[in-house]
């Protein structure tokens, strides 16, 4: 159906419901054109903006549901070639105030959509932020609707217009614009007027403040408690989606009578919002929203602090510290939120259910950024957490790991600690030995892959210009890997039968993909051999590595060299007898179980997928090996015939299918 004489049949449609508001609808006829509206791009402007125009002065007068209106309006404005400007050319004029105080969601959004095309240049964007009863309806909109879909609306428009308002000078420094804002410099810049509109306007800035405060409860034109508690995720939520770049703008104070009647004495929007909002001693639900923020607070902090020089910008992870650390450890907040891990029998068991979790996972997150930090600060905060970790792993028995009830998120705290931690120092025993290869679970089989991978290859931001962020590593983790690896095997003796075992387990799809990441892990680990004689270290950390001849020793092989890459180690004993036959065999099919394929047989490629990849990075990891040790050209050859067959192998059967039992 061509656009114009249906577009002609909804004008008309819009009059007659125009004339009579009480008239229904015709959906049908909507839906037809929103479908033709979505699927060609060749309606003509004048019949756009006419539509437009006559939905805009509908919209008040309906007596019904406005959703096939308001839903026709955002598709239509959804063409990049409707701008702001076309907005503002509506006649009437849009109320945007109106529409976003209106009662009714799908009116919200509509008023909302509109707005968003001011999000695009920072000139339309100023123009808003000249409209202070338009931003202070969008802000209480975002936080006070009761429509999650909405208010998540609003929140990006609301972002989105911060963003594209961007100005350098926010930060009170001179900056690299384009390394900030990941804006090319010939683009423009905005005047920062949305984020004065925001943080400098005192009836918006203590709105929020009035909004999200427990305090105000009760006060007429105030939501109610649980309201406001929504209100509250939905602004630490927002907090942590602003450019980390500019954290000086909200946790600076801007109105100091405005903060300290909220409770702040010191500070600005980040304090009320960490300190001072949540009632985190009798709503446990807040409470883990508020640690979650403490830890977003870690991973945007480090990650946005950036490291000037004259000619040229780095953005360097600081595993030292940063200033949202600082914060957080200055206003006690981090030993609070470790706390629920570390001293479980210091809480109620009830905020133990919801908050061991998110303690370990605030844990997990600290570590690995400031892992620096962790190991120098104070060694008793290490120690605590691997004396809790040996305490949970010990206790685990093995049915539970058998069953798939592994501790989670110990094992991810695991992962996460600086691999030196791990490694024995004087005691027996480390957290890493207390999780077992067999019986094959899963979560353990990842946690030690992850542990044995070593850390990623830190590598330039996808950037071309020679001036761009670099992340940058100072841990030795690549040496602490290859460490602990030698150290399990030799606690392990079987640990790479176990292991090929759980990845001939086909049925047990999960177990088994593990495990093939696990060989791909040692495969392509990124270690590092120790230094043959103890070195002066600058570090306060009690945690250090052994020399090569110590860890010779501590393996059982004082007048052996030990491999000095994963490839290698692979291609030595006890992985040799295992590890290769089974990469270099033919993948495990059910496609003859009495009962056809099902399941099983996608549980079955799958790992011959994982598993051919394996060897196609088993092949280049010995290719780059062979140019430096003799003696691996057959090898190769091997493992390169063996990668042309494919994932399935070659064709014959014998040892390629196998049988099982359906539980």
């Amino acid at each position: 159906m061509a656009l114009s004489p249906l577009a002609g049949q909804v004008r008309q449609h819009l009059l007659d419901v125009a004339e009579d508001p009480s008239k229904a609808l015709d959906e049908k006829l909507l839906d037809t054109f929103n479908a033709q509206v979505t699927v060609s791009d060749s309606l003509e402007q004048g019949d756009r903006d006419s539509i437009i125009n006559m939905l805009s002065q509908l919209l008040p007068t309906l007596q019904q549901d406005p959703s096939p209106a308001t839903t026709l309006i955002g598709n239509l404005i959804r063409s990049p070639s409707y701008s702001f400007s076309s907005v503002l050319a509506i006649h009437p004029p849009v109320d945007f105030v109106a529409g976003l105080r209106a009662p009714s969601p799908p009116i919200n959004s509509a008023a909302i959509l509109l707005l968003s095309k001011a999000a695009k240049e920072p000139s339309d964007a100023a123009l808003v932020a000249g409209k202070p009863e338009v931003v202070a309806a969008l802000v209480r909109l975002w936080l006070c609707t009761p429509d999650t879909a909405v208010a998540q609306q609003a929140a990006n428009v609301l972002k989105g217009l911060l963003e594209v308002d961007y100005a350098p000078h926010i930060l009170g420094e001179a900056h690299d614009v384009e390394a900030i804002t990941d804006k090319p410099t010939n683009e423009p810049l905005g005047q920062g007027l949305m984020w004065r509109r925001v943080f400098d306007d005192r009836d918006i800035y203590a709105s929020v403040f009035a909004i999200c405060s427990l305090s105000t409860v009760g006060h007429a034109g105030q939501p109610n408690k649980r309201e406001k508690t929504i209100a509250q995720a939905r602004l630490l939520e927002f907090l942590l989606a602003l450019r980390p770049g500019v954290a000086d703008t909200w946790s600076s104070s801007h109105f100091p009578e405005v903060e300290a009647a909220y409770g702040v004495r010191d500070g600005g929007l980040l304090h009320f919002a960490a300190e001072h909002m949540v009632d985190y001693k009798d709503d446990v639900l807040m409470h883990m929203t508020l640690i979650d923020f403490f830890a977003g607070l870690l991973q945007t902090g480090n990650a946005g602090f950036l490291s000037y020089t004259t000619n040229s910008i780095s953005m360097t992870r600081d595993s030292t510290s940063s200033p949202t650390l600082d914060f957080i450890i200055s206003r006690g907040l981090h030993s609070r939120s470790m706390s629920f891990y570390l001293e479980p029998s210091k809480h109620d068991s009830l905020d133990l259910t919801y908050l061991y979790s998110r303690s370990a996972n605030y844990i997990s997150v600290y570590a690995t950024n400031y892992a620096t930090h962790l190991l120098n600060a104070s060694s008793s905060v290490a120690d605590a957490i691997l004396a809790r970790l040996s305490s949970v792993l010990n206790g685990v028995s093995s049915g539970h790991w058998a069953h798939g009830n592994a501790p989670k998120h110990d094992l991810h705290v695991v992962a996460s600690l600086p691999r030196v931690c791990l490694v024995p120092q004087t005691r027996e025993s480390t957290p890493l030995f207390l999780i077992p290869a067999k019986p094959a679970n899963a979560d353990a089989l990842h946690t030690l892959a992850a542990v044995f991978r070593g850390p990623l290859v830190a590598s330039a931001i996808s950037k071309t210009s020679s001036n761009r962020p670099v992340f940058e590593t100072s841990t030795n983790d690549p040496e602490a890997a290859r460490t602990l690896y030698f150290l399990y095997l030799r606690q392990h003796p079987a640990f790479w039968t176990h292991v090929v075992n759980a990845a001939e387990a086909v049925a047990l799809k999960d177990n088994a993909l593990a495990a093939v990441e696990l060989m791909s892990a040692v495969i392509g680990a990124n270690w590092h051999p120790l230094p043959h004689v103890s070195e002066e270290s600058s570090s306060q950390s009690p945690y250090l590595l052994p020399t090569e001849s110590e860890l010779a020793d501590m393996c059982g092989s004082p007048n052996q060299q030990l491999p000095p890459s994963g490839v290698l180690a692979i291609l030595a004993s006890p992985a040799l007898e295992v590890v290769l036959p089974y990469l270099l065999r033919p993948a495990q099919t059910f496609s003859n179980l009495v009962g056809g394929q099902g399941d099983t047989e996608s549980a079955a490629y799958r790992v011959a997928v994982a598993k051919h990849d394996a060897l196609i990075l088993l092949h280049q990891k010995l290719k780059d090996v062979a140019q430096e040790t003799t003696g691996l050209e057959e090898i190769v050859t091997a493992v390169g015939r063996r990668v042309t067959q494919g994932p399935m192998g070659g064709s014959s059967d014998v040892g390629g299918r196998i049988g099982t039992l359906e539980w």
